[in-house]
């Protein structure tokens, strides 16, 4: 038995002592075909863990056997196999990969060469995406393509973002459609970007109208991560950080404001020993932890791909009280059965909890306050310092004073009246808003392999998102005007699902020079939207135990709705050709069939024409002059929207309850109607035309690319029917058409990217996008009248305004013609000329609309150092500023107020005399130049040395420092410039906008 062992074990030990005697050393030299070296290439012996990395100067050297095979690749080159038969040198020589120089894009229902294309795309990929420290999926896209433009609605932890592709489309809604693995989705906020392989943004028409009645606003298609053959990897990523305001905006301080308030005739306000910065005080450092892990594999018949990602970052307002918590699992498998069957599933279900302060508020915003209390207010109390008359108007209201954790008495207005409210205890104390969150997106999918190029994929996809939103208010009494004496809370929970079903079939033939390539599809969706529980209510203060909804005092609402289907169905087809590829022609249409409008209008028809010509692979091009690639494109196309329908305009409902009651009238039972019928309305159509050119030159070191396009979006639904109907009918209209609005401008991307000999390696991207909106005609009001958008206390009737021949929701106030430098009265412009100043000369006085939209980054890159810079901005874009109260006199206000102030006869000044400010509220002296540009992200990393990290049993560890958000340059004097806003026609409206924090991160990549 021992004999048999040792001789079973003597030929693997000769073998294994031969291996080593026959070692042999070879070397050489890794350059691309000019000649030029290459570092980082991979050199490894076929089958075995042995290898090395080519030296920033092309060097390799490694040990191996005669009769092994050593393998070259590297990322953007073929790989290349060469028999070692016992040479000492081996110099290789690495083509470039065709595949990446033409690399693949996904489109609607299918994935095309990027140099075939002949539509308007914009791509990021899993490198730009890697780099970013960005905790949202909207943030990855800001400033990274052009065309786009992305807006935040608040900067508070968890808020969403308001994307726009080519300008606002629409009087509404103007969201593109968001495609996540092929699964339709209505938000993509609880996306972890480290699950992100690459996101495609279809931006014209040919592009997107094969989604239809939903691509009039663009497309954007966001493909995950999957497993791949023979690689398994681990990862794991982790971020921490300080969040905290880096602004410029200065109130004015105590001294400032007392002289002020004297100047306008308030001699009631003197210094009374405080000075408080409430800009200070109301914002504070903020943490921020993110943590993303993830497994991926497979062989050639099964892959996979599981994550987990979670985020927890505080608010810079509150803490705590705006804090945002996330958390998400992804699960991606595909398995192949043999040659014919493909099947998969995408899935990811998240977790979120996030606490709100009040915000975008003009009288009731934590933000909005602490821009105008007086800064003669302190924060808390000194101890024995609080006034009686605090105290007195608490007890005769029967209501505890407020106080913090330590038991410090919050201060009270000193001078200030009206619902202005101490900030700080605004945030910590007063009033809490929860909002918890659970959706689950997933899709799974069926692909046959039927024949060759021809595949019949079936896929069926659930988007079901479950919400609860809860908000607490402690009682207080600060005035009259800002009270609440009991505990006042309500709470509702949502339940929405989707769910889509889709088949498709496609073909693909190659004649000769011929290419072409067939797909048809049908699709069936529905969606529903619950409201199982609603309460709200109080409960008084001596009989209050805990924050329980199902109390007594917390009444159940009936939520009375007109109950409505949400369901489509659609055919679609694709046709696809190219000749040599050289000529290239494109041609699509889809119908939908919508319950959402009227019995005569439910079907819309939306075709796309599109044809390209690269010149390049003509064969009188000279491809010895360094230009490597040149396309023109054109395309013509249509698409619907139906996001700002509710659906049933074609029906008048009436009801007899209201607020869970019964209508009662004079003791008989009344009734209301709740939506008159509009049976007329029509499809949102948009029509784009579109012209561009797409150019790579010095061996596609150099690429460009440029568009012209024109978006005429006709029948403009809104469904606010109160803005077209009577305050006397006593009803709204449903849903109408508003009119046309028109998109123009050109878009430009240009990048460069180059290694030097030394091993530098760096890549310069930049893209630049102007816009025109306009609106060209407007419906269902009379000549020369508006659709009033968004309220302001300064201007009742409408601060923004939606008119035939200005741009959409375009701010309205009067124009001014300087301070009267006898009197510091602001001089308003008398537009019609009839001696009078009045409601009928108010006009435009600016614009949310940007003419400029830019925005690039850097990217360098030195042995185990690398840095990124990234920036994005805006030019010609205004901001008008609305947290002013007109009638609240005694109220702080931004410094340049007081600097700039007019004092006496004969000074020329930009802002009136402190008697008169209040005359500038409704005018275009609170509105200002909104440009600005961001450095959205400076990053430092360092790549830990392999041979370092491969006896910790680790392929890559990055370890890096980033500041986001940190430098703005911009002559807005607010507290943030990028201001968005939570509505489509309030874009630009500063009401106290939460503004979007300055972070300091440090974060490291580890892969196993």
């Amino acid at each position: 038995m021992k004999n048999r062992l040792l001789k079973k074990l003597i030929l693997p030990a000769f073998l294994f002592l031969g291996s080593i005697i026959y070692a042999q050393s070879v070397s050489g030299t890794v350059s691309d075909k000019t000649g030029l070296p290459i570092p980082g290439v991979n050199v490894v012996v076929e089958g075995t863990s042995i290898g090395t990395v080519t030296d920033f100067d092309g060097n390799y050297e490694l040990n191996t056997t005669a009769g092994s095979t050593l393998v070259f690749s590297f990322v953007g080159y073929q790989s290349q196999k060469i028999k070692f038969t016992g040479q000492p040198t081996i110099n290789v020589t690495l083509a470039e990969d065709t595949s990446v120089l033409d690399e693949v894009v996904v489109v609607g229902y299918g994935t095309k060469k990027k140099s075939l294309v002949t539509g308007a795309i914009s791509s990021i990929d899993s490198e730009r995406i890697g780099s970013s420290s960005n905790q949202r999926v909207e943030q990855v896209i800001q400033g990274r393509t052009s065309g786009v433009t992305v807006s935040s609605s608040s900067g508070a932890p968890g808020s969403g973002a308001k994307i726009r592709i080519r300008g606002a489309g629409s009087s509404g809604n103007s969201e593109p459609l968001y495609i996540v693995d092929g699964m339709k989705t209505s938000s993509i906020e609880d996306i972890a970007p480290s699950d992100i392989a690459n996101i495609e943004i279809l931006k014209d028409a040919a592009s997107s109208s094969i989604y239809g009645t939903e691509g009039a606003n663009g497309v954007i298609i966001i493909n995950t991560k999957s497993g791949r053959a023979g690689d398994f990897r681990v990862s794991f990523n982790s971020q921490t950080g300080v969040q905290f305001v880096n602004t410029g905006m200065e109130l004015m301080d105590a001294s400032q404001f007392v002289n002020y308030m004297n100047e306008a005739g308030i001699g009631t306000v003197s210094d009374n020993g405080y000075n408080t910065n409430w800009i200070d005080e109301t914002f504070s450092t903020a943490m921020l932890q993110r943590y993303d892990f993830n497994i991926s594999g497979g062989s050639e018949k099964f892959m996979y791909y599981a994550s987990a990602s979670h985020l927890d970052q505080d608010g810079v307002v509150g803490r705590s009280n705006s804090n945002f918590k996330r958390t998400t699992f992804r699960t991606n498998l595909k398995s192949k059965l043999g040659k014919v069957v493909e099947i998969g599933l995408n899935a990811t279900y998240s977790l979120t909890d996030r606490n709100g302060i009040q915000e975008n508020s003009d009288t009731r915003g934590v933000i909005q306050n602490m821009l105008i209390i007086d800064p003669l207010t302190p924060v808390t109390y000194p101890d024995g310092q609080v006034p009686q008359s605090v105290i007195d108007n608490a007890n005769n209201n029967g209501v505890p004073l407020l106080t913090d954790g330590a038991g410090n008495v919050y201060g009270y207005p000193a001078f200030s009246t009206g619902e202005v409210i101490n900030p700080v205890a605004y945030a910590n104390e007063i009033d809490k808003t929860n909002y918890d969150g659970e959706q689950l997106l997933a899709s799974i999918y069926l692909k046959l392999n039927l024949a060759e190029g021809l595949s019949v994929t079936s896929r069926f996809g659930i988007d079901q998102e479950d919400t609860e939103t809860t908000t607490r208010v402690i009682p207080y009494y600060v005035s009259s005007e800002a009270a609440n004496t009991t505990y006042t809370g309500s709470r509702e929970k949502v339940e929405r699902t989707r769910w889509l079903w889709e088949n498709f079939l496609t073909y693909e033939k190659s004649f000769g020079s011929h290419n072409l390539k067939l797909m048809a599809g049908y699709s069936a969706e529905d969606q529903e939207v619950l409201t199982p529980t609603k309460n709200s209510g109080s409960i008084a203060i001596a009989d209050f135990t805990e924050w329980d909804y199902n109390l007594p005092g917390f009444n159940t609402q009936q939520d009375i709705v007109d109950p409505y289907y949400d369901n489509m169905v659609s055919i679609y087809s694709r046709f696809s050709y190219d000749y040599a590829d050289k000529y290239l022609f494109e041609a699509s249409v889809r119908s939908d069939k919508s319950d959402k409008f009227p019995t005569d209008n439910k079907t819309g028809v939306f075709p796309s024409f599109s044809a390209g010509w690269i010149i390049s692979n003509e064969n009188f091009w000279n491809t010895q002059a360094g230009f490597n690639y040149l396309k023109f494109r054109a395309s013509w196309g249509q698409n619907g929207s139906r996001t700002n329908l509710k659906g049933n305009s074609d029906k008048t409902y009436i009801t007899n309850i209201v607020n869970g009651l019964p209508i009662i009238y004079e003791g008989n039972q009344g009734a209301e109607i709740t939506g008159y019928a509009n049976p007329n309305l029509v499809w949102e159509t948009s029509e784009q035309f579109d012209v561009g050119i797409d150019f790579r030159a010095l061996n596609s070191k150099l690429s460009f690319t440029a568009d012209y396009y024109k978006k005429t979006t006709r029948d403009a639904i809104v469904e606010d029917g109160s803005l077209i109907t009577p305050g006397s009918a006593g009803f709204l209209s449903n849903e109408f058409n508003a009119g046309t609005i028109e998109n123009s401008g050109f878009e430009f991307e240009l990048g460069f990217n180059d290694t030097t000999k030394g091993g530098f390696s760096y890549s310069i991207n930049a893209n630049l996008s102007t816009l025109k909106n306009e609106v060209t005609e407007i419906l269902f009001v009379p000549d020369g009248a508006s659709l009033v958008g968004a309220g302001a206390p300064q201007n009742a009737d409408g601060i923004t305004r939606f008119t035939e021949g200005l741009p959409s929701w375009y701010f309205y106030g009067y124009e001014t013609a300087g301070i009267d430098s006898a009197t510091g009265e602001v001089i308003k412009v008398d537009k019609n000329n009839d001696g009078n100043i009045t409601d009928s000369d108010k006009t435009m006085i600016g614009s949310p609309h940007p003419d400029l939209l830019y925005g690039g980054n850097i990217n360098l890159a030195y042995k185990a150092f690398d840095f990124n810079l990234q920036f994005q901005g805006t030019a010609g874009n205004d901001i008008v500023s609305v947290y002013h109260q007109p009638s609240r006199p005694i109220t702080n206000k931004p410094v340049h107020f007081y600097e700039n102030r007019w004092q006496q006869p004969g000074d020329n000044a930009s802002y009136p005399g402190a008697a008169n400010v209040i005359d500038s509220y409704d005018s275009d002296l609170v509105v200002e130049d909104g440009s600005y540009m961001r450095i959205k992200q400076i990053q430092l990393g360092y790549t830990l040395p392999e041979a370092f990290l491969s006896q910790l049993k680790i392929k890559h560890l990055r370890l890096y420092i980033s500041l986001d958000d940190y430098f703005t340059f911009t002559d807005y004097s607010g507290l943030d410039p990028e201001i968005g806003n939570f509505n489509y026609d309030s874009i630009g409206v500063d009401r106290g906008f939460y503004p979007t924090a300055a972070k300091a991160l440090f974060g490291l990549s580890l892969n196993f």
